[in-house]
């Protein structure tokens, strides 16, 4: 039976700085503007029906909040398996959406 070397213990065994790579080789990190434009315009819709139901102005204001509450309408989706049926999957995603935006508006205020 033949036997393993043994891993040297100590710090030869870490990775040099240089050699450590967190974001794909070379690319950095890459936005890419066809998904993070709808993204931010149905933030901004979302936002604004938000604020018509609890109240609140301004555009990009409008456009924070409903990203957030995007957020937190899908993270409500997936803890709690809640659902809004309309027959419709956008009208789904942004009921849930302006759910998440009025919580987050609400929760802001009981903040400040």
């Amino acid at each position: 039976m033949t036997t393993r070397p043994r891993k040297p213990r100590g710090p030869e065994r870490a990775a040099p700085d240089d050699k450590v790579e967190i974001l794909p080789p070379g690319g950095g990190l890459m936005l890419d503007w066809r998904m993070l434009a709808p993204t931010i315009a149905l933030g901004t819709v979302t936002g604004f029906v938000a604020s018509l139901i609890v109240g609140g102005g301004g555009l990009l204001r409008h456009a924070v909040v409903g990203v957030l509450g995007m957020l937190v309408g899908q993270g409500l989706v997936r803890l709690t398996g809640w659902r809004l049926r309309t027959g419709h999957g956008f009208l789904d995603e942004m009921a849930m959406a302006v759910l998440g935006a009025i919580l987050v508006v609400l929760l802001a205020r009981f903040i400040a």
